[in-house]
């Protein structure tokens, strides 16, 4: 530390040493605090010694630079673009750090935690809060929250010890003032949490609510759903989620109204308790200043309940991640993994006495003692009724279930196939090659033995086409089989099928069992575990279970239990006469396809036999040649060698438009986006659903509180220029009167501008343009949602906006008034000026513009692909694919990223050139006042007070339109 000469204006600078390359302070709040402690008490002890107060003191972190300065009382206090800089380092930081986090956990947490949080507001909770959180570290109002609590700190106190030397221990009264509105603010502040975790909630219904009508969109348009689709999407929109955001506009109508009052309250009182305890008369050289320091003060107390609402927001948002961060993860000892066994005939699965429950704490057993074991190169088949507990017996052997007791062993790496064919927004190659190494003769062997052939014949772009999100271009069949053949080409020890043949034609069926499944299949020397009640599957197994309400209650290979006659005997035998009769019958249109055994009630006097249709989906299969064809010879060894990861080198498909490869005819349309600036029928549009009353009645509050603000700085000049005639402090109580007046009268004009901007302007177009959004995608055809990817539409019932810009173009506008007033010259400014901001305007939006578009289009993407890995979460566990999916999801939120931070430093572009215009306003006014004076006019000293108080504002309000 370095102090110069004692008569000169005395410079502290101090300066901390580089360490890691970042700030001290942020690694030790506490040697901050003594540091800012020292550097004040240093400050207070010089300034006794000063006649005018001259005081720099300057403060240096590496490149994060905060600077004070006084001088005769007037304190200026420069955003540095260094501070903006290390925000977004730690935005970005914590950004990656959170969705790292996330990543890991929710590909390990349970599927009953899943279900608990629902995989719906999994999407709101990594798409809104950690995408939203990293927003509010890195723009206004949180740029970041910790900048400010220590700034506004500082411009509080060194504002107080300028007021100090104005006003002597009156200034206490103003302190008095200030502690007396904290505790209102912390009642604010506990309100508006309340209502933001309710907030959220509704927020959580309504996206949950919209995804699963965007997922079963062709249910509700068959069962004509959609006037009641709407209605319910309409209550929790406009009953619960607008009703709880008007009690938040209140909520802000009351922290508007505080940071509004407390620099009037200040003022008034520290003015009150001046003139009725001094004997000194407070004139105009004791008023301006002053003033000037109130209104600096105005900012860290307006932004204060900014920054509270934000940290408010952000801590729900934290607090949320939490929950879903230490809810229970997978059991990690559920099954024990062993590497594979190499000779057929030996064990490589084994459920020994176990019983499993969905999660940890339910009083009911998903299945009960199990004792089931499977060998290499054997088919077992699991059968029972619906809810038997076939899908949980398959899901055991995944870890998917909470294991109270008993043992699980897998030998081998494992495949699986879901009971509802999960399929990625990719094209059909990439869906069965699945991050594995490309092998084209293995491929080839693959899609002929699946049956996929003539498909691809079919297709627009064969196996490059791309299959819609949730395979929405393709048949149930075919998307059976696409799974398949992605098990297939994985060339798994352990296959576990999941009803696999159900979706198929039973000549389809045949195909797949002859040349997958059966002993003469491509996975002849695999453990295949299959549930199904598929009778000419059960014929080719080497060992059936059968289940009823999770127990085994028969077992053994297919001639046991056919010489046993037991359920599964009497079964298979009936089924068997059943198909006989239906093969008579094959001429006929009406015929079933397929056999399927299952369980039925055995005190029942109806057939323990259904015969049940397995229709394709929407479009029917090229049909196959079984009989001519020469089939697919058995395979070697070799050519089912275990499959190797290929490494991670980019994500899948475009960032931005989900689009597949250039020329391709893939049946999903790119997102859209606007070039140039917004068109005037957008602001028209949103007038429209706008209240014109409403929006008319404020603009005249927002006027009135900026002219009853003015009014009260213009009688506080009246006031000090009398006290100056008369030598005295004349008719107190009539200027404090008309002062507090004019003072209140603003502040209740903000609540109510505030209160008509949030419920009677903004949430009344917030409405109408949701429903009108809404009514569009019920009334849209089924083409539109099989080409739009469902994460594209959620963005934008996801999306919300909020603007400054009429409070503070009016707050610029009076300040211009002000100035103009005060010296009159300024006026042949204020077209140059004007001409400047617009040029530079206009430069800065046409960049802004498009960062925004790129945002929002590079925003869907993230959205979709976490839908997708979430609903299809168990498949990509299962083939180990995790670190994969979570990989690609990074880039994804990293290309939103990419085009979020660019505007950020457009806006800092931007600051620097308004900076610029401040001080050419603030050098105009002093600069014309002073040759006003010096050329005899009639100017008085609190007309240059006021306009240069005001002067010094006119940066703030410039950088907020």
């Amino acid at each position: 530390m370095s102090v110069t000469s004692a008569i000169a204006p005395i410079s502290i600078r101090l300066c901390m040493p580089s360490g890691t390359g970042t700030a001290p302070w942020m690694a030790s709040p506490r040697d901050y605090k003594l540091l800012i402690e020292g550097c004040l008490r240093t400050l207070f002890r010089l300034a006794k010694y000063l006649p005018e107060g001259k005081v720099s003191l300057e403060l240096v972190f590496n490149d994060y630079e905060m600077r004070w300065r006084t001088e005769h009382h007037i304190i200026e206090l420069p955003i540095t673009i260094g501070r903006h800089r290390r925000n977004r380092e730690t935005s970005s930081a914590s950004l990656k750090e959170h969705f790292e986090i996330f990543n890991k956990e929710h590909h390990s947490v349970k599927i009953n935690v899943t279900q608990w949080l629902s995989w719906h507001a999994a999407v709101v909770l990594f798409v809104d809060e950690i995408l939203e959180y990293s927003e509010s570290l890195s723009s206004p109002p949180l740029t970041n929250a910790s900048t400010f609590d220590i700034s506004a700190p500082f411009q509080i106190t060194l504002c107080m010890i300028s007021l100090y030397q104005l006003v002597g221990l009156s200034m206490f009264a103003g302190v008095g003032a200030m502690i007396a509105m904290i505790p209102i603010n912390g009642v604010i502040a506990r309100i508006s949490k309340n209502l933001q975790k309710k907030q959220m909630k509704n927020k959580d219904s309504r996206t949950r609510l919209m995804t699963e009508i965007l997922s079963n969109m062709k249910s509700i348009k068959l069962y004509a759903w959609t006037t009641a689709f709407m209605n319910k999407l309409n209550y929790i929109r406009n009953d619960l989620e607008l009703n709880t955001l008007r009690k938040i506009g209140a909520s802000m109508a009351l922290a508007n109204f505080t940071w509004s009052t407390t620099p009037f309250f200040v003022s008034c009182s520290t003015f009150a308790v001046f003139v009725l305890t001094g004997n000194q008369a407070l004139t105009t050289d004791i008023v301006f200043p002053a003033l000037t320091l109130f209104n600096l003060l105005t900012f860290p107390l307006a932004i204060l309940p900014m920054v509270i609402t934000s940290i408010i927001e952000a801590s729900v948002a934290v607090n949320r991640l939490t929950d879903f961060f230490i809810a229970p993860e997978l059991q990690r000892d559920a099954v024990l993994k062993y590497d594979a066994v190499t000779e057929r005939g030996e064990e490589s699965v084994r459920i020994r006495d176990a019983t499993f429950t969905w999660n940890g704490s339910d009083d009911r057993n998903a299945l009960e003692n199990i004792s089931f074991s499977a060998h290499k190169g054997e088919l077992s088949c699991v059968v029972g009724r619906v809810g038997a507990g076939k899908s949980s017996f398959l899901q055991t052997l995944l870890g998917d279930l909470y294991k109270i007791r008993g043992e699980v062993v897998l030998r081998g790496k494992v495949a699986y196939i879901a009971q509802s064919p999960w399929v990625m927004n990719a094209s059909v190659k990439e869906n069965i090659v699945f991050g594995y190494r490309w092998d084209p003769h293995f491929y080839e062997k693959t899609v002929a033995a699946c049956a996929l052939k003539e498909d691809f014949a079919s297709l627009p772009d064969g196996d490059q086409t791309e299959v819609g999100e949730r395979g929405i271009s393709l048949s149930g069949g075919q998307k059976a089989r696409l799974t398949l053949a992605r098990a297939v080409y994985a060339r798994a020890d352990i296959y576990l099928l999941d009803d696999v043949l159900s979706a198929v034609d039973a000549h389809v069926g045949r195909h797949l069992i002859d040349n997958v499944l059966g002993p003469n299949g491509l996975l002849n020397g695999r453990t295949r575990i299959l549930a199904t009640n598929s009778l000419p599957v059960l014929m080719e197994a080497n060992y059936i279970v059968l289940l009823r309400e999770g127990r085994i209650l028969e077992r053994g290979t297919y001639e046991q239990l056919m010489a046993m006659k037991g359920e599964i005997s009497q079964l298979i035998k009936t089924a068997s006469n059943e198909e006989s009769n239906s093969e008579s019958q094959s001429d006929s249109p009406d015929s079933d396809d397929s056999a399927t055994v299952y369980e039925t009630d055995p005190n029942s006097a109806q057939s323990e036999l259904e015969i049940t249709q397995a229709q394709e989906g929407e479009t029917e299969l090229a049909p196959i040649n079984t009989g001519g064809g020469r089939p697919v010879r058995r395979a070697s060894g070799v050519s089912l060698r275990r499959a190797s990861t290929a490494s991670f080198a980019g994500p899948r498909g475009n960032l931005t438009d989900e689009e597949g490869a250039a020329g391709l005819k893939s049946k999903q349309n790119k997102e859209f986006s606007e070039q140039g600036k917004v068109k005037w029928s957008v602001y028209t549009e949103y007038a429209k659903t706008s209240n014109l009353v409403a929006v008319a009645i404020y603009i005249i509050t927002l006027v009135g509180a900026q002219t009853a603000q003015i009014g009260g700085s213009v009688w506080l000049r009246h006031w000090s220029e009398v006290n100056a005639k008369y030598g005295g402090n004349p008719h107190v109580g009539k200027y404090i009167g008309i002062y507090f007046a004019l003072g209140i009268g603003s502040a209740a004009l903000v609540v109510v501008q505030t209160l008509i901007l949030w419920i009677f302007c903004s949430i009344e177009a917030s409405r109408k343009l949701h429903e009108r959004m809404a009514y569009a995608i019920f009334r849209s055809p089924m083409t539109f949602f099989e080409t739009t990817p469902a994460g594209r539409i959620l963005n934008r019932f996801s999306s919300r906006t909020f603007n400054m810009l009429f409070v503070n173009s009016a707050r610029a506008l009076f300040t211009l008034v002000v100035i103009s007033m005060s010296t009159p010259a300024f006026i042949a400014l204020i077209v140059p000026l004007g001409g400047v901001y617009l040029y530079i305007q206009r430069y800065y939006l046409r960049t802004s513009r498009e960062l925004k578009r790129l945002d929002s289009i590079s925003r869907s993407p993230v959205y979709a692909h976490f839908q997708e890995s979430l609903s299809g979460i168990s498949t990509i566990r299962a083939y180990q694919q995790s670190k994969r999916f979570a990989m690609e999801s990074e880039w994804r939120v990293d290309a939103n990223l990419r085009a979020y931070f660019p505007s950020i430093n457009a806006n800092r572009w931007l600051a620097v050139r308004l900076e610029f215009i401040g001080s050419i306003i603030i050098l105009a006014a002093a600069g014309l006042a002073i040759i006003s004076v010096s050329s005899g006019s009639l100017l008085s000293a609190g007309s240059v007070g006021l306009a240069m108080s005001y002067a010094l504002q006119i940066t703030q309000s410039l950088n907020w339109i």
